[in-house]
């Protein structure tokens, strides 16, 4: 089996293999995986063959296995805000960074990135809803929103003119919230 040979799920896929013989896509395949959860396997499948690492959403994958598994951060935040620059319409780079940000211990920039994900285009102009599904960022938009759930709906702060990490706002709201205000 070669080294680019993965298990996914049930069994064991030669992912060389099923390049060749169109089985399947292999970067969806890849994505799929990576949004599952297994960041391992997917970088194993993206780094496994160099062709694919020549489309931007799949160095955008690569760049957020490679931050989580072998916490080569500040190099994904680099490789991502390069992709961001080049095709800032994609969704998919928005999630990416965003993850890659909160690796970093970022959170307020990645939450900006993910907002900034979900105001990009979810599909074609005039697409139906039924068409969404099939152009995969409808699906990016939802991962987006899945991660903002994850870190928890937001208060505004006291003091909008200040930044959130700004102590006074800091301290006003543990000060409010304590006293039932907020």
């Amino acid at each position: 089996m070669s080294e680019a040979a993965t298990d996914l799920g049930g069994g064991v896929y030669d992912v060389g293999d099923a390049l060749d013989s169109g089985q399947f896509d292999v970067i969806s395949l890849a994505i799929a995986t990576i949004d599952r959860g297994d960041t391992l396997h997917g970088l194993i499948m993206l780094e496994g063959i160099p062709a694919l690492r020549a489309t931007p959403v799949s160095r955008s994958y690569l760049a957020y296995c490679m931050a989580r598994e072998r916490g080569q951060v500040q190099r994904a935040l680099s490789m991502c805000r390069a992709i961001v620059t080049t095709e800032a319409m994609h969704p998919a780079h928005y999630l990416n960074l965003g993850r890659v940000l909160l690796l970093a211990r970022d959170k307020e920039r990645a939450i900006a990135a993910f907002w900034r994900g979900i105001s990009k285009s979810a599909g074609p102009e005039h697409a139906t809803l039924s068409d969404w599904p099939r152009n995969g960022q409808r699906r990016e938009h939802d991962l987006i929103m899945d991660e903002l759930r994850r870190l928890g709906i937001r208060k505004p702060p006291p003091f909008s003119s200040l930044r959130r990490a700004h102590p006074l706002n800091k301290i006003t709201g543990k000060l409010l919230a304590r006293i039932g205000f907020r």
